[in-house]
């Protein structure tokens, strides 16, 4: 990547890339899918958000020591060896670009309401041409793909920041005073704020991103930490303005089992087209977000092939210094899984899929937590240091077991399915690397 500053990611960008990698599709759907906690639910925001924050911490602390391409598995790397960072590389890798899927389906879903129902030919076509019109955005430079990200998600994060001080002119605090008196008649608490968490939880996946491209951003170690930091706080603020307007304006049993909460909302506001303009915003938002991480899964395998752990085919890289061939490998990967979600036969089991892709997220953050806590003692001199990095460590670690706790089983499966299929990689490149110290 070249080292010269106008070709590199400033931190609008780079913040830019941080909010749009976690606002995603899950911004239009949290306040129906939190409608069965209820009032209580609310207190599910207070641990996710410290689980959140706590996670951006210890990245922005990791990518300020070690401000290289690739996010995690370089710290995992650094700390337990290469072939503990192969996998990491690997796992997040394939991830990130696999559970991206779901952000074209939604974008399809939404199409749907402004030209009607598509057949399946057409969805397809218009997903596929899609995912390689964001393709070439981003073989074009990271620097373009940076500034595409800067704007889409000024455009996304504009309605959720108006949206919600519209909303509040129609709040009723009842809907919240009526259910908080579930807390006193003695509701399962903790099994509520539990699933409660999870489901919010997936709204700040992303959390990382900012660090993948370390390398191409100008003034790493200072820019790096500032961008996560500012760049999760605005993610938090946003998705909880936007959810206790939105149930402060029709209430928890309207937002049962409701498809677009906030056209129901607007809806009742204001005019019966609103659909339409609310589907356009969604669009935008999946379409963002997609740049986002079509962005880090590039940086991903240009890291883990400038360390040694990838083959050097993938971290080929165009003259403006887009790694080609890995966006390429992506798209073309992510064909299967739409091409399955048009078949009725696939569609449970992919969705399903998906979920579990989403949670093997976590499994790449507990990881790093882990590395975190080993590399303290390298990077921290005095006591206080050391004692307030090992508590931060330790929060986030615990955050991240707490989630994985819920499909444990399941998320393992999958976990173990990446690694065995990344096991000859490894093999071959050893092989390679072996060869040519030779």
């Amino acid at each position: 990547m070249s080292s010269n500053p106008s070709k590199k990611l400033n931190f609008i960008a780079l913040v830019s890339i941080v909010i749009g990698s976690q606002i995603g599709s899950g911004a239009f759907v949290l306040p129906a899918l939190l409608a069965p906690s209820k009032t209580i639910g609310l207190l599910g925001w207070v641990v996710a958000v410290i689980g959140a924050i706590s996670l951006a911490l210890v990245f922005a602390d990791l990518s300020s020591h070690l401000p290289k391409n690739g996010g995690p598995h370089v710290y995992v790397s650094e700390a337990f060896g290469k072939a503990a960072g192969f996998f990491t590389a690997w796992v997040y890798w394939i991830i990130s670009w696999s559970s991206s899927s779901v952000l074209l389906i939604t974008a399809m879903s939404y199409l749907a309401i402004i030209t009607g129902k598509l057949s399946t030919c057409s969805v397809l076509s218009f997903e596929i041409a899609a995912l390689f019109l964001i393709t070439y955005i981003n073989m074009l430079s990271i620097k373009f793909s940076g500034i595409v990200e800067t704007i889409l998600t000024g455009i996304k994060i504009a309605p959720l920041l108006i949206l919600p001080v519209i909303f509040f002119m129609y709040f009723d605090a009842v809907h919240f005073e009526e259910n908080a008196k579930d807390i006193a008649n003695g509701a399962d608490i903790s099994s509520v704020i539990a699933q409660a968490t999870l489901l919010i939880f997936w709204g700040f996946i992303g959390v990382e991103c900012g660090t993948t491209p370390a390398e191409s951003v100008n003034n790493p170690k200072k820019t790096l930490p500032r961008a996560i930091i500012i760049g999760t706080s605005c993610v938090a603020l946003v998705y909880i303005m936007n959810t206790i307007a939105v149930t402060g304006v029709v209430g928890y049993d309207a937002l049962l089992g409701a498809k677009a909460p906030y056209a129901l909302v607007i809806d009742r506001i204001f005019s019966h087209k609103s659909d339409i303009a609310m589907a356009i915003m969604a669009i935008i938002v999946c379409i963002g977000t997609l740049n986002a991480w079509t962005l880090t899964g590039g940086q991903i395998a240009v890291g883990a092939c400038g360390d040694g752990l990838f083959p050097k085919m993938l971290g080929k890289t165009n003259a403006s210094g887009a790694p080609t061939v890995a966006l390429t490998i992506s798209a073309l990967g992510m064909i299967p899984f739409l091409v399955f979600e048009q078949m009725d036969c696939w569609r449970n089991g992919l969705e399903r899929l998906i979920d579990l892709l989403v949670s093997v997220f976590i499994y790449v953050y507990l990881i790093s937590c882990v590395a975190y806590m080993k590399l303290l003692g390298r990077w921290k001199h005095t006591r206080a240091e050391k004692i307030k990095s090992q508590i931060l460590a330790q929060v986030a670690a615990i955050f991240c077991i707490f989630v994985l706790s819920h499909d444990t089983l399941a998320s393992l499966i999958v976990l173990g399915i990446f690694i065995v299929i990344g096991i000859p990689v490894l093999y071959r490149q050893r092989k390679v690397t072996a060869s040519m110290s030779q």
